[in-house]
């Protein structure tokens, strides 16, 4: 497939999944425009406004550029948004060579739409340097479901006695992220045995990188690191602690609780007691341990529907109990694994 095309079903399903965005555009950092989605509506009224609205966002778009230059050098535009009195728009840098920006509705939640704008970005940049690998990444946007309490402390990055930018358009965030960072996070997998938890990190590792095994002590310990926005300068890596879910493993657990910035609490969900002991034994464990620190519940083994025997909506159910992230994923055929480690991580990213 062709980049073009892979952008331009890259923007059409992430505008289509995002409620409140409403237009993509994709620049280079020359200011030409690369790719564009506008939102479908079955509604032909909408489709006119928004046709009209194109527009007159795309005659702010070189005044916005010119000013997100001035501030950022070429290819180090960072990220942050605009406010209008009606819409806000949403800039990031897609790796050394694009910016996409977003227009989306007032009321837009920012804590839910940076995580997902982020991964997307990193995957434009991987599709412009054809280093985007269809076997363990996917031009789909993962269905994960996000704590109504969940917060990027996005008013670190306010703009203070923001002045106009160009007529009616007002910055409002401005995230620098300084160069050649990279931040280190332990992240721990919890859950009973055979849900998964090992052929999932190893999806996420693309299978190399296992750096430490302990048969044993029933852990296998790795590593992986993945850029933000595309840029080699700005790294999260993740040691990822699998624990056993055996019996005996669970005596030693606590041990290895010790640090995490994260747990993916994983069943199954062609398996109710998974689901149970997920819930009442692996997750309350962790939380009593770890504290407030954040929790994905993970349903594994989609690929097995016919065998289900926890509903979506169960997991989502219980997720907004326990205030937690919540998806579902096919760790056997790699659904939802890469872009759940990062999103997570994207938050984690912002969070410390």
């Amino acid at each position: 497939m062709l980049k073009e095309e892979q952008l331009k079903i890259l923007l059409r399903n992430f505008v289509e999944f995002q409620k409140d965005v409403e237009i993509a555009f994709l620049y280079s950092n020359q200011g030409l425009l690369i790719s564009k989605y506008i939102k479908s509506s079955s509604n032909v009224e909408d489709n006119k406004e928004l046709e009209h609205i194109h527009g007159a966002f795309t005659a702010m778009v070189e005044g916005l550029l010119n000013k997100i230059s001035s501030e950022y050098q070429i290819g180090h535009y960072g990220s942050g948004s605009f406010e209008t009195s009606d819409h806000r728009i949403v800039y990031l840098e897609a790796g050394s060579d694009a910016i996409l920006l977003l227009l989306c509705d007032y009321e837009t939640n920012l804590n839910f739409l940076f995580p997902m704008a982020y991964l997307v970005v990193e995957k434009i940049a991987q599709i412009l340097e054809e280093s985007f690998d269809p076997k363990y990444n996917t031009l789909d946007i993962p269905d994960l479901w996000i704590s109504e309490k969940f917060s990027l402390k996005l008013n670190r990055f306010n703009v203070s006695n923001p002045e106009p930018v160009i007529d009616g358009v007002y910055p409002l965030h401005q995230i620098k992220i300084k160069e050649k960072s990279q931040r280190l996070f332990k992240l721990i997998i919890l859950g009973s045995a055979a849900v998964g938890k090992t052929t999932l990190v190893n999806q996420f590792l693309k299978k190399e990188q296992i750096v430490d095994y302990r048969p044993t002590l029933g852990i296998s310990i790795s590593a992986q690191n993945y850029f933000i926005q595309g840029n080699k300068d700005e790294t999260i890596k993740f040691l990822i602690y699998d624990l056993a879910g055996q019996e005996f493993f669970k005596r030693v657990r606590h041990e290895y609780y010790k640090g995490a910035n994260c747990a993916f609490v994983m069943y199954d969900v062609s398996r109710r007691e998974s689901f149970d002991e997920a819930i009442n034994f692996w997750f309350d464990d962790a939380r009593k341990e770890l504290g407030n620190i954040p929790f994905a519940l993970i349903g594994n083994k989609i690929d097995l529907e016919n065998q289900r025997e926890v509903q979506k909506e169960e997991g989502i159910k219980k997720a907004k109990e326990l205030k937690c992230f919540f998806t579902e994923t096919s760790a056997l055929n790699n659904t939802n694994v890469q872009d759940t480690f990062k999103l997570v991580g994207i938050g984690l990213f912002f969070l410390n």
